[in-house]
């Protein structure tokens, strides 16, 4: 389960961000397409419409994700060499997640 004090539900970006952040540990992947959220990760599940949510984070904040193409999908890779710029840069609701989950300190 991911790292929640306060027990608060998460929007569906702050749930993508956090599977990407908890899989880091774990060192299991780093390009993600949608259909990797559309299927419960960590007890967390952001179903169908995550192809729009990863389009809206990558668009809102692109300082924070490379993207490419992979044959007819596209995929997302989040960039935790620059993780401390990218906290900086995040609103409070998505960079506490970074925090939360350990990829700083």
């Amino acid at each position: 389960m991911f790292n929640n004090p306060n027990q608060e539900e998460l929007t569906q970006h702050e749930k993508i961000l956090v599977i990407m952040f908890k899989n880091k540990e774990a060192n299991q992947i780093s390009w993600w397409r949608a259909s990797y959220f559309q299927q419960e990760q960590n007890g967390i599940f952001v179903g169908y419409e995550a192809t729009a949510r990863m389009s809206e984070l990558v668009k809102k904040y692109p300082f924070a994700f490379d993207l490419r193409m992979s044959g007819r999908f596209r995929e997302i890779r989040f960039k935790f060499e620059n993780a401390r710029e990218i906290y900086n840069q995040l609103p409070v609701e998505l960079g506490r997640h970074l925090v939360r989950e350990k990829v700083i300190i």
